[in-house]
């Protein structure tokens, strides 16, 4: 196994605002996929890359006829996702883009990096991991 996570899926109860967040703190552009009934926006990503994407909150039925429902929360798992410039101005665009730091940049003992941890400005709580 590669990596143990291979996908990531965020909901938003405001799809447009967490695309703005999202698409400041990593100066990233999310792609809409073709491929789905209901808006979903990737993050994107080479061959082999761990993905995910952003999509609107609720009940969601799945071609078996399964229901879930998908709300935002900072409960449950982390995702920590990579931050590819220094922590600080990552942490920045994050309150600039109208999220909140819960921890800020803690060193990683024995490794070369840092994470913190936020809350978007859907409500979910995301970890970010990169150098100082």
């Amino acid at each position: 196994m590669t990596h143990a996570i291979i996908w990531f899926d965020v909901p938003a109860e405001d799809l447009d605002r967490a695309a703005e967040f999202y698409s400041t703190v990593f100066d990233t552009e999310l792609q809409e996929a073709s491929d789905t009934d209901e808006p979903y926006l990737m993050f994107a990503v080479e061959e082999g890359e761990v993905g995910g994407g952003l999509f609107e909150a609720g009940e969601m039925t799945f071609g078996g006829g399964d229901t879930v429902s998908f709300d935002p929360g900072e409960t449950g798992p982390t995702v920590y996702l990579t931050v590819t410039d220094a922590m600080s101005d990552a942490l920045d665009r994050v309150r600039s883009a109208g999220g909140e730091i819960l921890v800020g940049a803690e060193d990683i003992e024995g490794e070369s990096m840092v994470y913190a941890i936020v809350r978007d400005t859907e409500g979910n709580r995301i970890g970010l991991m990169g150098d100082h």
